[in-house]
């Protein structure tokens, strides 16, 4: 497993994100950025794994996927659970991320929970 973002893929994923409302994005262990432009500012001088804060729907749990890059495709990781899940996405086809990464976190969730939308 990489242990870097391409800078190219970290802004193009910082541009989806955004579009959030409920979802954010973040450096590992330090607190989600507070707008894009900082998110830009960061990944401009930083090369390290970013992290998307995916919470649980009418719950205060969350989950959270690490994103690095494997030359041109993003993996998506999901690190709250003991076993790790992975999914891969090219970086043209970004716009699957909400339902790859949702996908991939309801399947491990206990019956009756799902991740909060996009």
């Amino acid at each position: 497993m990489s242990d870097e973002i391409a800078e190219l893929h970290a802004k193009t994923l910082i541009e989806v994100i955004d579009q959030s409302s409920h979802w954010k994005l973040h450096p590992e262990k330090k607190p989600p950025f507070t707008s894009k432009e900082e998110a830009f500012r960061y990944v401009e001088t930083h090369n390290e794994p970013l992290c998307v804060y995916v919470p649980v729907a009418e719950s205060d749990d969350h989950h959270t996927v690490r994103v690095t890059s494997s030359g041109d495709d993003m993996v998506f990781t999901n690190i709250s659970f003991e076993d790790p899940s992975e999914i891969r996405i090219h970086s043209s086809h970004l716009k699957l991320i909400e339902s790859s990464i949702t996908e991939m976190l309801n399947d491990r969730l206990p019956e009756g929970k799902k991740i909060a939308s996009f």
